[in-house]
Formats: C-alpha cells, sequence, structure tokens
C-alpha cells in the first residue's frame, strides 16, 4: 500500500502535467492570435493589401482569448501547493513561458483593437462626437508608454500616420459643416467695406459641430479677429449702417457697411453704439451654444477680444462723451447706460459678473472724469483766450477797491479784450463754484488758481517779442495783470479768503510790474542812445545843431509814448511812468551841462535854444501842463537852469539872495559857483559874486 506521501508526489505530478497541457495550449492560441492580427495588420499597414479574415470574429475570439489567459494565470498564481513541490522549477519555466506568450498577446490585442476603432470610423458617419471618441481612443493606444514592444513595431508609424490622417479628414469635415452653418463673409470697395454674417438656425446641428469643433481645440482667433476688426470695431469707431434680421428663413442675417476712412466729427454716440453692440450680439447669440455649465461660444471669444473690446468702448467712445457741461452731466444717463449695458454682456455670458468689472469700474469714475474734463476743457479755453491779440483792447472803469498793498487804486484804463473775456470766464465759474457739490467746488477753485497762474507764464511766452518791443502791448499787459489781481481782491469773500489767490494777487501785479518796467528800461536805454548826439566838452566853441536834434529825437519818443501809453494807462500810472522818462531825460541835460567848464556866450546862448524846446514841448505830454512840476522831480532844476545860463551875475546873485532865494530850493552854493565860474570871465565883479554865494 503506497504511502501518504507517495500519493501528493502522484497527484501534484498530474498537476504539473495538467498544467502544462493548459499552458501549452493557450500559448498555442495565443501564437495562433498573433499570426491572424499580424496579418490583418500587415495586410493593411504594412503591405496594403486586401485581406480575407473577419475582423469583427478574430476580436471576439481575441475576448474569448483573454478570458481563459485570465482563468490559467489564477490557476497558477493561487496553486500554493506547487511551491513546495518537486515540480515548482518546472512551473517556474511554465509561466515565463506563459508571460512571454501574454505580452505578445496584449500588444496583438492592442493592434486588433486600434484596427477595429480604424474600422468603425466610415461606420460613424456625421457624429462627431462618436469620431472624436474613437480618436482618442486610438490615440490612447498609440501613446501607451507601459507597452515596451508596440511602438517598437515596423507598423507603429503607419498606424500613427493613420491616426493623423483621420484626425485631419475630421478637423476638415468638421470646419466645413461649420462654414455652412456660420458664414463670415467681406466685399472691400474703394470707400467702403461690406460685411454679411449669416448663422444656420439649427440649434441641434450648431451644438453638434460647435461642442466638437472645441473638443478638437478648434482654433478661434481667425473668427475673433474676424468680428474684432470688421463688426465691433468699426460699430464703436465710425458711423455704420447696421441690419440684422433673424425673420428671414432658415438663416440669421448681419450686414453691415462703413466707410473705411472714419471722420471723428460724424462718430456716433455712445447709446447708438450700445444699441448697435446690442442688436449684433443678439443676433450673434444664435451661435452661442452652451457647451458646459460655464462655458459657450461667447465665453469662448471673449477670451480673446474682451480685453480689448472694453478698452476701444471706453477710449473711443465712453471717453468722447463724458458730458462738458454741469447741466449735461446732470440730465446724463450715461452711468445707468454703461452699467445696463454691462449687465447685458454679462446675461450673454460674453462677461464673466465676478471677473470683468472693467466698465462697471468705468461707470463708477464718470463722475470724478468729468469733473476732470471740465476743468479741463475750462484750462483749455482760457489758455485759448490768453492767445488772443493783446491790442484788441476795450475801456474799463473799476474804482471799487484799493491793491491788497494799499499803495494803489485800479482806475480806468484800457486792457485787451482778452482779459475781459477771461474774466468773465472765471464769474462764470465761480458762480459755479457756489452750487456744485464740495468736489466740483474744489476742484473749480483750482481751476481758477490754475488759470490766474498759467496767465503770466502763458502770455509772456505766446507774446514775447511784441511785449518787448511794443509798448502799447507792454502797457495792455500790465493793465490786464492789474485787473485780474483788483477781481481777485473783489471777489476775495467768495474764494474763502484762501491765502494762495493772495499770494497769486500778488504774483500778478509783480509781474505786469516787471515787465512794464522793463520796457520803461528799454525806453531809458533809447533816451540815452539819442542823447549821443547831445555831447559837450570842454574844448568846443559854438554848440552846433547836433544837441538840439538830439533833444528833438528824444521829445519825438515822448510823444509816441504819450499816444500810446496815456490813452491806455491808468492816469497816475502814465504820469509816474512818463514823469519818469522825462526825470531821466532832465538828468542828464543838467549833468552834462554842469560837466562844461568853460561856457562861451555862444555855448551858453544854444542850450537855453535847446532847453526852451523841452520847456516848451515836454508840458504837452500831460493832461494838465502843469502837472510836470510835481511828476518831474528836476524840472524846476532846469528851469532854473535856463534862467542862470541866459542871466548876469547880479541876476544870478539876486536868484541865490544870501542863500535865501528860489535857486537854493534846487542848487547847492558849489553848484551855483560851478556855473559862475563856467559863464563869467575872472573879474572884481567876479569874485564878489563868489563870495556873496554861501549856503546857510
Amino acid at each position: 500500500m503506497a504511502t501518504l506521501e507517495e500519493s501528493m508526489e502522484v497527484e501534484i505530478l498530474k498537476q504539473d502535467l495538467d498544467a502544462r497541457k493548459q499552458i501549452s495550449r493557450i500559448v498555442s492560441k495565443i501564437k495562433d492570435y498573433q499570426d491572424k492580427v499580424k496579418e490583418i495588420v500587415s495586410s493593411y499597414y504594412v503591405d496594403f493589401l486586401p485581406n480575407c479574415y473577419d475582423n469583427m470574429t478574430i476580436m471576439k475570439n481575441g475576448k474569448m482569448l483573454e478570458e481563459e489567459i485570465n482563468k490559467i494565470v489564477s490557476m497558477v498564481n493561487q496553486d500554493t501547493a506547487w511551491q513546495l513541490s518537486m515540480a515548482q522549477e518546472h512551473i517556474q519555466q511554465h509561466r515565463e513561458e506563459l508571460s512571454e506568450a501574454i505580452v505578445g498577446y496584449k500588444t496583438s490585442y492592442k493592434l486588433q483593437t486600434i484596427h477595429s476603432l480604424f474600422e468603425m470610423i466610415p461606420r460613424s458617419g456625421d457624429d462627431y462626437q462618436k469620431l472624436i471618441s474613437i480618436l482618442d481612443k486610438i490615440k490612447s493606444l498609440l501613446n501607451d508608454g507601459s507597452d515596451p514592444v508596440f511602438q517598437k513595431l515596423e507598423c507603429y508609424q503607419s498606424i500613427r500616420l493613420r491616426y493623423h490622417e483621420e484626425y485631419q479628414i475630421l478637423l476638415y469635415n468638421l470646419n466645413k459643416k461649420f462654414e455652412s452653418l456660420i458664414q463670415f463673409n467681406e466685399k472691400p470697395f474703394q470707400n467702403t467695406k461690406a460685411i454679411t454674417i449669416k448663422i444656420k438656425k439649427n440649434e441641434d446641428q450648431l451644438h453638434q459641430v460647435i461642442v466638437a469643433l472645441v473638443n478638437t481645440n478648434y482654433n478661434v482667433q481667425r473668427m475673433c479677429k474676424f468680428l474684432m476688426d470688421n463688426v465691433f470695431e468699426p460699430i464703436i469707431t465710425r458711423p455704420v449702417s447696421l441690419t440684422c434680421n433673424d425673420d428671414d428663413g432658415d438663416f440669421v442675417f448681419i450686414q453691415l457697411s462703413y466707410q473705411l476712412k472714419s471722420n471723428d466729427e460724424l462718430r456716433p454716440n455712445y447709446k447708438i453704439i450700445f444699441q448697435r453692440m446690442m442688436e449684433t450680439f443678439y443676433c450673434l447669440g444664435h451661435m452661442n451654444i452652451l457647451i458646459s455649465e460655464r462655458q459657450c461660444i461667447f465665453s469662448i471669444i471673449a477670451k480673446y477680444i474682451k480685453g480689448t473690446l472694453c478698452k476701444l468702448l471706453i477710449e473711443n467712445c465712453l471717453q468722447n462723451d463724458i458730458p462738458d457741461t454741469i447741466d449735461e452731466m446732470n440730465e446724463s444717463s450715461m452711468v445707468q447706460s454703461i452699467q445696463e449695458f454691462n449687465k447685458f454682456l454679462t446675461e450673454m455670458l460674453f462677461l464673466d459678473h465676478e471677473n470683468d468689472t472693467v466698465l462697471d469700474e468705468y461707470a463708477s469714475k464718470i463722475e470724478l472724469l468729468f469733473q476732470k474734463k471740465f476743468c479741463t476743457n475750462i484750462v483749455s479755453t482760457a489758455s485759448d483766450i490768453m492767445k488772443k491779440d493783446l491790442h484788441d483792447m476795450v475801456l474799463v472803469e473799476e474804482r471799487e477797491t484799493h491793491f491788497s498793498n494799499g499803495s494803489d487804486m485800479f482806475s480806468s484804463c484800457m486792457v485787451s479784450k482778452s482779459v475781459v473775456e477771461l474774466k468773465k470766464l472765471l464769474d462764470k465759474i465761480l458762480s459755479e463754484v457756489t452750487t456744485a457739490e464740495k468736489d466740483l467746488s474744489d476742484r473749480l477753485m483750482k481751476t481758477i488758481a490754475t488759470i490766474l497762474e498759467r496767465y503770466c507764464i502763458e502770455v509772456e511766452q505766446n507774446h514775447e517779442k511784441l511785449l518787448l518791443k511794443i509798448p502799447q502791448q507792454t502797457a495792455l499787459y500790465h493793465n490786464n495783470c492789474m485787473y485780474l489781481s483788483f477781481w481777485l481782491q473783489k471777489n476775495a469773500s467768495k474764494l474763502g479768503g484762501n491765502n494762495s489767490f493772495m499770494l497769486i494777487g500778488s504774483a500778478l501785479r509783480d509781474q505786469g510790474t516787471k515787465t512794464f518796467n522793463n520796457q520803461l528800461q528799454n525806453q531809458r536805454s533809447l533816451l540815452l542812445q539819442s542823447l549821443k548826439g547831445f555831447e559837450l566838452s570842454n574844448g568846443i566853441v559854438e554848440l552846433g545843431p547836433e544837441p538840439q536834434k538830439a533833444v528833438r529825437q528824444c521829445i519825438r519818443q515822448f510823444d509816441l509814448l504819450k499816444s500810446v501809453w496815456q490813452t491806455v494807462l491808468p492816469e497816475h500810472v502814465y504820469k509816474n511812468s512818463i514823469g519818469g522818462l522825462v526825470t531821466a531825460f532832465c538828468t542828464e541835460i543838467i549833468k552834462r551841462i554842469f560837466n562844461l567848464e568853460d561856457i562861451t556866450a555862444e555855448i551858453g546862448s544854444g542850450l537855453v535854444s535847446v532847453i526852451d524846446v523841452i520847456k516848451e514841448k515836454t508840458p504837452l505830454l500831460f493832461k494838465d501842463p502843469t502837472d510836470i512840476t510835481i511828476v518831474v522831480k528836476n524840472w524846476t532844476k532846469l528851469v532854473q537852469l535856463h534862467k542862470i545860463l541866459d542871466a548876469s551875475l547880479i541876476e544870478i546873485t539876486e536868484l541865490w539872495a544870501e542863500g535865501k532865494g528860489p535857486l537854493t530850493l534846487n542848487y547847492k552854493a558849489e553848484e551855483i559857483k560851478h556855473l559862475i565860474r563856467a559863464l563869467f570871465q575872472n573879474t572884481k565883479h567876479r569874485q564878489t559874486c563868489l563870495s556873496s554865494i554861501i549856503q546857510l
């Protein structure tokens, strides 16, 4: 009787024999399956010859074979009794043989699967989603990196090429179908362009095609560029003829035409632009297929153009239509219109309510932008006024207040019409200050300050040469500055007693005075230039015609200044200005006569004639000729010099009157003695006269 151990060995040997038979059978089936798959693959992807095998049957056999493989693998892996038997080495060999066969099977089955998927493509027709699914499966199998054998096969590149061909065919068909459903056409002419968009009224087809295109990563940039360049940009930037029709048969029509060269003056306002944009979006909405909960055609298009579109709307539409006046702003519905349009784009799923806030943010800034534009326009208007001619003038009479320094009063004079126009503008701004809200009121106050600060700078720049060369222009500019400073003082209470306005007023007066003083200095220089002909030297015997010619030249200069200043400047300014020049002139005449050491009778007579001309002509520079004695500080001294030159020693002695006569008001004793020595020869009588000239 056999022992238990011997019985177990016999049982294990039987199992071993049975396993080897099953493994051999499976391996044989795998090889047979591989051969058939190889013939199919070689036929289609290597030799490109017809094949007689039934692919569906082979696929079914492959699946059945896979089930048998799984069973034998499970049996071999689970029978632990073998691990303890003498057959362990044999079983290991069977396992290795089976593993190699399975690897080959998997590769063959993958090839057979890919081929079966390719065969499904023609049967799928226009079911684009199914075609995409098939091609995605093929792509996944082709890119399976876990198979070390597949990508090294001779047929791999051919299969991959077949995949790309099928994919391109799918894309081509999708594009053709898309273009039959949605048609974009443009027709340029010499000066105009016509745009037509047709959208098929077939939501099912549109949905199928568009979803398929999105799933194939369709490049929508060409469509986005067409819409931006040929539809949205023209609607925003120029007049267009727009027709949107969704009642015509099977298609929705959008027809647009416009001039190629735009004219800013004909640009439509924001309300018309919003209306046309909404009409366009409504019609385009027929292609706005919902792809997923958060994605549709508009959201895809928006990804590429919404930034440009919003920027174009702001810079080429809204920015230009911000109201110009307070009344227009009060009546404007711009903020509400922008918010409603933004809401519309959000509802059309073109804008994301949470992330796309550009238009809403712009709407919230309209009030601030209006204030800035309003004040900028005011400054621009003021600047244009400042550029106008200064010599176009008008009389103003203001006698109401003193300047802040308390020394001068603004009196009637001529000012430029432009500064009166500027003053009216300032009055208008100031009236708005009292009724406007605080933010605008503060900005308007700053605008007034800006205008007045810029007045000095801009007028100086725009009229620089005229202010330097033309005395009348300088006088008008002086008056203009004083007039504006006077306006500031008169409206100090309305301006809130702002210290900065006091400083601006002071700066205006200083600038006007400085410019006018420069003109006065220029006139003094011209006087000195003319008086070069009044050169007197101790060696001359007779005076000659030159001194009188020089004096008459100076008087002609005074007459010219009178003609352009007397009716322009305030009376006190005119008298002080012309008086200062005459004073400088008289000072030069007196100084040059005093420089003579010897004055002959002929020279003395000539000097008297010269001073006669001055005495005759110069007082006529004033409305009241007697004013010359007050305004020209050394006028009496010159008149007395005229007497001295034509007087005898006795007359001079009497005029001095031992230091109590009229000469003592303007002359020192040494000056009179100098003149006596120059005019008279050294005699006993002269000595007596000189000894009587003493200073008390």
